[in-house]
């Protein structure tokens, strides 16, 4: 059996074309082609496993993680559609990749759509770094990345990193000051409370959260979610489980999860929302992420393709133990 490790699957993938992967599967998702399940997890004294899967023509599978303070070991299992298996892969890389994939599906879909400008990301973990690189690829006309961590040290490191890659980063002092007039907002933390009060974001602000993946994590306050114009989440029955924003935003009175917009709904053309600062109330949207097993799905079908596709490339060196050296943010 075929296993593919995150070394080869870093070789194998590009945030572009995993992009293009999950606007396919999107697009399935909401003709009724594919399909996910909402994550479950065990947990006991002695420790936490966590699972969840999807069909994604031809593909079905799923990923199954461990988790040990605060860190992952992710294992994605791939199968064709007639439950043949074909083999697994480690999931950290395409953790890494999925996740702002799916961010730039939401910019392609949500953000203003006169060219914005001005980004910002909070947070200066792995997520941090791939939304960044995402950023640059997704925003041809970006003048200014706004970059903020709780070290500063981390921020200054990720504005240098960003720079090398021809993008014009700063560091901001503060989570306010990096959102005041930014297009886009990406916020990668694990904070428990909100980054940011609503009067500090424009009216043409995209918000991607990516941060609340759990019931007691609240990177965008209630007033911020009152304010938005469109909720969008990929997928609303997680989100009612998993997403603390939204679940603290119900609780205050301030949201009905009557008005959130399922993301597979927006690329497959069977619902629509008004983009960031257009309407006829033009004001801010705000998009929340957990992950979804469809994601790892998709990109995993992708990778291994081009891994079939590609004999040749032999065996790939050892990556040796996962990078731990960052503790803001990684989506399960």
């Amino acid at each position: 059996m075929i296993h593919i490790d995150d070394a080869t699957v870093l070789r194998l993938l590009d945030l572009p074309s995993v992009t293009t992967r999950l606007d396919e599967a999107y697009t399935a998702w909401g003709q009724a082609r594919a399909a996910t399940t909402q994550r479950v997890r065990a947990t006991s004294t002695e420790g936490m496993a966590s699972a969840m899967a999807a069909v994604v023509p031809p593909y079905s599978g799923g990923k199954v993680y461990a988790t040990v303070d605060g860190r992952f070991t992710f294992v994605i299992v791939l199968f064709d559609l007639d439950g043949r298996l074909l083999g697994t892969l480690d999931g950290d890389a395409v953790t890494r990749l999925r996740t702002p994939a799916t961010s730039a599906l939401a910019i392609r879909h949500l953000a203003w759509a006169d060219g914005p400008r001005v980004a910002a990301v909070i947070g200066g973990g792995r997520q941090a770094r791939g939304h960044v690189e995402m950023l640059r690829d997704e925003l041809p006309d970006l003048a200014e990345l706004r970059l903020h961590a709780r070290r500063t040290d981390v921020a200054e490191a990720l504005a240098d990193r960003a720079r090398d890659l021809g993008i014009p980063a700063v560091v901001a002092p503060s989570a306010i000051e990096a959102v005041e007039g930014a297009d886009v907002v990406v916020t990668v933390t694990s904070s428990r409370t909100p980054l940011f009060p609503a009067w500090a974001l424009s009216d043409r602000a995209l918000v991607c959260a990516v941060g609340a993946t759990k019931y007691d994590r609240c990177e965008i306050g209630p007033d911020v979610v009152e304010r938005c114009v469109a909720v969008v989440a990929d997928d609303v029955t997680g989100s009612r489980t998993e997403c603390g924003d939204l679940l603290e935003a119900a609780a205050a009175g301030r949201f009905d999860w009557d008005r959130a917009v399922e993301l597979h709904a927006l690329v497959a053309g069977t619902a629509a929302v008004a983009r960031a600062g257009t309407g006829p109330t033009p004001g801010p949207v705000l998009f929340e992420t957990q992950g979804v097993a469809l994601q790892d799905i998709a990109a995993a079908g992708l990778a291994w393709e081009r891994h079939l596709a590609s004999p040749e490339s032999g065996p790939p060196e050892s990556p040796g133990p996962p990078d731990r050296s960052d503790t803001d943010k990684e989506q399960p």
